[in-house]
């Protein structure tokens, strides 16, 4: 039970709220900018290489405490 709540806690969550805010960065530029909206896509390959870095840190130390 605890490993689904840190896998929940340390992957899930960080994950999602990660893409939340991508897609309201991308909304923002896409409204208001809309020939820059290509600096959107910036943020996504940031913050999909920031969630790839972490889930594999995590997944690591999961893996140890099993």
């Amino acid at each position: 039970m605890k490993k689904k709540l840190n896998i929940i806690v340390n992957m899930t969550i960080p994950t999602v709220a990660a893409y939340c805010i991508f897609f309201l960065l991308y909304n923002i530029f896409k409204q208001h900018f809309y020939e820059y909206r290509w600096l959107g896509v910036i943020s996504f390959l940031i913050i999909t290489g920031f969630v790839i870095k972490e889930n594999k840190k995590e997944w690591k130390e999961t893996k140890q405490q099993a």
